[in-house]
């Protein structure tokens, strides 16, 4: 019996267990299958828009709002309503006479039943303090924008930071205050131009220029340096690198930093002061492909010189000693003669200038003989265009001068009326004048090796034939000379005048030995040269490249449209 019974529960018990079963995966299948549906549904919703699915519904704003103290806070497409009391902004739904009564009598049952014209003058109250603020916001970011452009002009005309409240803000009041009233004057004076907000200004401009400059030679494929150390005023060392770097299908230049050098001007300093900017800024010296600096020890040695140390990081990169020193170095040996009268000349101006009171009678003596000129110039080693300026401006107030070291009864007179020292001087005027020509010649922006090295071997060709021709006792090329031999013309001066052009050919020859553009004059005019018949000093594959533009037509009707350095970047 109790075995009977067993099995009838045991029975019983899996019947029960597979009714649970099949209940649940009935369960989970409808589950399933409505999920399924469902999914479906609304992926058809989403994927396939019905066009007769309902717009958004917009209220539109009565006017007769205003009775309960509301008026149009949004746009015509979407009002909104906007509390005349509080300010407060409702939804477009709440665009309805029930809800902004409502709000009405919970927030200001006061105003209940308060005539139309009250809300009308609050609404007016409400727009202007609106348009109050929207002016303040406009006055301030001009004013802004005003102080900016102040400190920018104090900044390139380099004034004190101070000149712009001192002097600037008060000038501008005054001349607005006359001529268009005493509201726009008031506006100016809320220019903020006070001595650390310009400093601020000037250094924000700085930074944002820096900053736009690294951010296009880290875009340029390549760039090149220029350096040059020299001392301020102050006698601190400073180290400044222009760059040219590729922008806009053109090359540009800027002058990339100015670093000072806190001790000596060693190459390991000069090198040091370079690679940290660098190295700040994330500027690859890989990309650096020319460098450009003076002849000094300390950038050209050998071993540890700053161009070694560069061009070990660099290994593409070229070096060339400036033009400019290179011209500078050649124009300074002089004979003894000539060397004499310029010593002459300095001690004159000396005498002078250094001596305040010696200054001003000279002014004086000047303008009583109605000269062009009241005062001497000084000569300086670091700028070379000084000396032919020195001694044109002394050439020219000669008269002045003997009067002025004739009162004085300084020892110096009697050179002024020695014609051969005054031949002397007319020389040396003429000469360092050309030599000035030259320099200035050598300069400029987007100058390249192509341009400046076709005028200097015209100068040394000049010299060779100017020194001929002093020879042969023909001094026309030098005017100045030229007017003095002719007044005196027992002066003897042409030997020493073709000596000393000479010497200048001989130092020309010696800082200019060779000419830069061998080999590479294709870079002038590609569609000249063929490269299966002159030498184009390039590799075979870089021949092949150049056999190809010099048969472009595209690229010949761009030739002579377009700059040495946009062409060839239009090239590559």
């Amino acid at each position: 019996t109790d075995h009977r019974v067993f099995v009838k529960k045991d029975r019983q018990t899996d019947a029960k267990s597979e009714d649970k079963y099949v209940f649940k995966c009935l369960v989970k299948k409808t589950v399933t299958e409505n999920m399924e549906k469902f999914l479906k549904r609304k992926n058809e919703v989403q994927s396939y828009a019905s066009p007769s699915s309902k717009a958004k519904f917009i209220r539109k704003y009565n006017p007769d709002f205003i009775k309960f103290g509301f008026v149009n806070g949004g746009s015509e497409a979407e009002p909104r309503a906007q509390c005349v009391e509080c300010g407060l902004t409702l939804s477009n739904e709440a665009l309805k006479p029930s809800k902004l009564k409502r709000h009405l009598e919970t927030k200001y049952p006061k105003l209940i039943g308060k005539p139309v014209d009250y809300f009308k003058r609050k609404d007016d109250g409400l727009q202007m303090q609106r348009r109050s603020i929207v002016s303040l916001t406009g006055d301030a970011k001009c004013a802004l924008k005003a102080s900016y452009l102040v400190a920018r002009r104090v900044a390139l005309n380099k004034k004190a930071f101070t000149i712009a409240e001192e002097l600037v803000l008060p000038a501008a009041v005054d001349m607005c205050r006359e001529m268009i009233g005493e509201a726009a004057a008031k506006k100016l004076k809320t220019i903020p131009l006070s001595n650390d907000i310009v400093s601020h200004r000037i250094a924000d401009m700085a930074s944002d220029i820096e900053q736009q400059l690294l951010g296009r030679i880290r875009k340029s494929p390549f760039f090149s340096l220029q350096l040059d150390e020299s001392t301020d005023v102050t006698n601190a060392a400073l180290l400044l690198v222009f760059v040219r770097y590729r922008w806009d299908s053109s090359l540009q230049e800027d002058i990339l930093f100015c670093g000072e050098l806190p001790t000596r001007a060693t190459a390991e300093e000069c090198f040091r002061c370079m690679d940290n900017y660098f190295t700040e800024n994330g500027l690859d010296w890989q990309s650096c492909v020319g460098v450009c600096s003076d002849g000094a020890a300390s950038m050209t040695g050998r071993h540890r010189g700053v161009i070694k140390q560069i061009l070990d990081l660099a290994p593409e990169a070229k070096w060339t000693h400036c033009f400019l020193h290179r011209e500078n170095l050649a124009a300074k040996k002089m004979s003894p003669e000539f060397h004499e009268a310029m010593d002459v000349t300095v001690k004159t101006i000396n005498f002078i200038k250094s001596n305040a009171v010696n200054s001003r009678c000279f002014a004086q003596l000047c303008e009583g003989m109605e000269a062009d000129h009241v005062k001497l110039l000084y000569h300086s080693e670091v700028r070379w265009l000084s000396r032919g300026l020195v001694f044109t401006r002394i050439f020219e107030l000669r008269k002045e001068v003997f009067s002025f070291l004739t009162d004085k009864k300084s020892p110096l007179a009697h050179h002024y009326t020695n014609a051969t020292f005054i031949a002397k001087l007319a020389y040396l005027s003429d000469i360092f004048s050309l030599l000035n020509q030259l320099n200035i010649s050598l300069q400029g922006r987007n100058s390249n090796i192509f341009f400046v090295a076709d005028k200097v071997p015209a100068f040394q060709r000049k010299l060779s034939l100017w020194s001929k021709r002093a020879h042969e006792e023909r001094l026309d090329m030098f005017p100045l000379l030229s007017d003095i031999l002719e007044s005196s013309p027992q002066v003897k001066i042409s030997h020493s005048v073709s000596q000393h052009l000479s010497q200048l050919a001989e130092k020309f020859a010696e800082y200019f030995p060779e000419d830069p553009r061998e080999g590479h004059m294709w870079v002038v005019d590609p569609f000249s040269v063929d490269p299966t018949e002159n030498d184009v000093a390039l590799p075979s594959h870089l021949e092949s490249q150049l056999l190809e533009v010099s048969t472009d037509s595209t690229l010949k009707g761009q030739w002579g449209k377009l700059d040495l350095g946009s062409f060839w970047i239009v090239v590559l």
